[in-house]
């Protein structure tokens, strides 16, 4: 958790390292007095923090050039590094409650910390180990909105789209004009939507039955983006607007307008058919 670390180590020792683990530098001299009087805090401190940090220490007299390299002007000097970046960064022997206060600001927190587990699991195709984690994560934040943003997608992707609005509904909150969170706002309602009409197969059926009726259109439409076919479901909505562009007040403009949400805007989809939908509306 502690550690010396020289100009030959520090880029693996903690520019590498800080991609696993935030690594917070001392650079420090025997002779600077404020030095010694940080140093055993600023330990203290870090080993408080339960494994969420490891700090190292740079003497600046056995070799001058990481100073020179880091910039540093006066000591003691602290640095905070994450992802081989500098994330936070203090001069001076601050007080013990100041140095926790800086550190806990920049650090990732317990939450966070789960959520990168989560994460890297669901990347794996373990969604179940993945969900618990979110939602140990939530528990210590409950307002945590990439833990919910993360737990709405993993519910969703099995159904489950009531809990699935009310954990997007506190991403929202916490992350508010997020593309993420409008992205996952748009798929929450396309299958709520193909839901209350009976679900997937209800609608293909009804579709297939009647092609001519519009309703039954828009439904399966609806079905096909819930599923991820947005392609399909953009070319049916689009449809229903060269056929009746005043059909459900408009509902099926709106409803493209919500794949397109959900894609982003730099989607090649997302590109072709509003220029599509412009085409049909406007010309």
């Amino acid at each position: 958790m502690i550690f010396e670390v020289s100009p030959q180590d520090f880029d693996r020792e903690v520019l590498e390292a800080s991609r696993e683990r935030p690594v917070v530098v001392d650079f420090w001299a025997p002779w600077c007095a404020p030095c010694r009087v940080l140093g055993p805090t600023l330990e203290r401190v870090v080993l408080s923090l339960g494994g969420r940090a490891r700090l190292a220490k740079v003497n600046i007299e056995q070799d001058a050039s990481l100073a020179a390299k880091w910039g540093i002007s006066g000591i003691p000097a602290v640095k905070v590094f994450k992802d081989g970046e500098i994330i936070g960064e203090f001069v001076g022997a601050l007080p013990e409650s100041e140095i926790r206060r800086r550190l806990l600001a920049v650090l990732p927190s317990k939450a966070d910390e789960l959520v990168a587990q989560a994460d890297e699991l669901a990347a794996k195709g373990d969604s179940a180990e993945a969900e618990t984690r979110y939602r140990e994560a939530l528990a210590i934040d409950p307002r945590h909105g990439r833990a919910s943003v993360r737990l709405a997608e993993t519910v969703l992707a099995r159904g489950d789209y009531q809990e699935a609005k009310k954990l997007v509904s506190t991403a929202a909150l916490a992350m508010p004009q997020d593309s993420e969170v409008e992205a996952l706002l748009g798929r929450i309602w396309f299958v709520e939507q193909c839901a209350e009409n009976g679900g997937p197969e209800v609608c293909r059926r009804k579709q297939a039955k009647d092609p001519e009726n519009l309703t039954a259109r828009f439904n399966w439409a609806c079905c096909l983006a819930a599923q991820g076919a947005y392609r399909d479901a953009l070319e049916g909505l689009l449809d229903l607007v060269r056929v009746d562009r005043t059909y459900g007040k408009g509902a099926p403009k709106e409803a493209m307008v919500r794949i397109f949400s959900a894609l982003g805007e730099q989607s090649e989809l997302t590109r072709q058919y509003r220029q599509r939908l412009a085409r049909e509306l406007y010309v």
